[in-house]
């Protein structure tokens, strides 16, 4: 692999198309582990109804070894892509994915893994995904022409779709593999080793990975040119990124909704396994349905809701004015519909709810990622981006930690309602407000000139 490309590669929407569809395995890996630590920790580590405090305080551990690391990470990560070459970043970065991963699996299949050291090491894969999210997010926009690249936006949004629609019946057919091998005449003799199939899961995972990073390395990525006088640090740089983001008020306001939806969807995100083992309860047991097949059942359906919406995105391309408002009405859809599914008491209620809400995900994110790319100078695309991240993203894990301590008290579902309700309400209130109008218009004002 060489260094920073001596010249970076013309605009080619099939190298794209490559690193498109190698990065979307190995996030369709991500979500498959995901799904199996939620398994792993709901029906093996506390399995009991009674077990619900401590089970509240295990997700909230995970999700936030999960999550914490890439987000606070996205800033020096942003800096770095800047100043480095992004394909040698996205390679390391899935290598060392890969290898954290195979850590989780020897240590697995050995019954070597306490929580406490499977956090570590989700930590250190949340951290690798923080510089691998900032050389993919700045490096993608540069691979299209202007014109495709509403629509390369609404393909990466689809990926997330497609691995939340595809992962958890992958994962729940991996977990439950050993038992199937079990039954028949000739099952290998190192299933009885295994009390179920997580580490499959993870296997798959690492080979993900290993896809990813072989497919990087035989591809052109776009690198910033070599910067020329005197080299600022990199704290230099993190510092550049976060002034070009708080010295625009219109981009600060924008962000706030964004961090509002974080802050609001950490329930969801945290507490959907103890929803669908406790509050679904009755009606899973009415339809002979288990826990796994429910969780799959629920998370799938909220894929296919990201996978339509990412469709729509892809080939609309979204609103070419007013992109504020496309962003703030999906919020609305967004809340709406998690505010049902906390609600619901039904597996089908839930499931129809989940999907609605996850329709309008990819075209808030794409609509996002529009404006921040249409309007940032591209020598500073990598650290605004990050920055961008890491200011609207840090409120997921502050609502993690906040719905993690409150589950102990309260019921999850009041939880994952009340919180979207407040986005609701929040959102309307600002729909409304007359400085909303003018909002996209500041934005582009104050990008096109420098702010004292």
């Amino acid at each position: 692999m060489t260094g920073a490309n001596a010249a970076a590669p013309q605009p080619s929407f099939r190298t794209f198309l490559l690193l498109w569809s190698t990065q979307t395995i190995s996030l369709f890996g991500t979500f498959i582990t995901q799904f199996a630590i939620n398994i792993w920790l709901t029906r093996d580590l506390y399995p009991l109804p009674t077990q619900r405090t401590p089970l509240a305080l295990a997700l909230t551990v995970m999700t936030l070894a999960s999550s914490a690391p890439l987000i606070l990470g996205m800033p020096i990560a942003g800096a770095f892509a800047d100043r480095h070459d992004r394909r040698l970043i996205l390679f390391v970065a899935n290598m060392s994915s890969a290898l954290l991963t195979g850590a989780m699996l020897a240590l697995l299949i050995t019954h070597h893994l306490p929580l406490w050291l499977a956090a570590i090491l989700l930590v250190g894969y949340s951290l690798a995904g923080s510089f691998h999210s900032a050389a993919f997010d700045s490096s993608y926009g540069l691979l299209v022409r202007p014109e495709q690249l509403g629509r390369a936006n609404g393909m990466m949004q689809t990926s997330f779709a497609l691995s939340q629609l595809l992962a958890p019946a992958v994962a729940a057919t991996l977990i439950g593999l050993p038992s199937l091998l079990a039954h028949g005449q000739a099952a290998p003799a190192w299933l009885g080793h295994l009390s179920d199939g997580v580490p499959f899961a993870f296997a798959a995972d690492m080979c993900t990975f290993l896809i990813a990073a072989i497919a990087i390395a035989s591809l052109r990525i776009p690198s910033p040119p070599p910067r020329k006088g005197p080299r600022a640090s990199l704290a230099a740089d993190v510092r550049e990124g976060i002034h070009w983001i708080v010295k625009r008020k219109p981009f600060v306001w924008l962000l706030q909704f964004g961090a509002l939806a974080n802050f609001s969807f950490a329930p969801l995100v945290l507490l959907l396994p103890l929803l669908v083992r406790d509050r679904l309860a009755t009606d899973r047991a009415a339809h002979h349905l288990s826990y796994e097949a429910t969780l799959a059942i629920v998370s799938t359906a909220m894929g296919a809701g990201g996978v339509l919406g990412g469709v729509i995105m892809s080939t609309w391309g979204g609103v070419k004015r007013q992109r504020t408002y496309a962003m703030v009405l999906s919020m609305i859809v967004l809340g709406a519909g998690v505010c049902v599914a906390g609600l619901s008491r039904q597996v089908w209620v839930m499931a129809a709810a989940l999907f609605i809400c996850e329709i309008p995900v990819p075209m808030l994110n794409g609509h996002s990622y529009l404006l921040w790319q249409s309007l940032v100078p591209s020598h500073l695309l990598a650290r605004v981006l990050s920055t961008r991240r890491f200011i609207a993203q840090s409120a997921f894990p502050v609502g993690t930690m906040i719905a993690g301590w409150l589950a102990a008290g309260i019921e999850p579902w009041m939880l994952v309602s009340g919180f979207t309700g407040v986005l609701v309400l929040y959102c309307l209130v600002n729909v409304l407000d007359p400085n909303f109008r003018t909002l996209e218009a500041r934005m582009a004002e104050s990008a096109a000139y420098d702010v004292v």
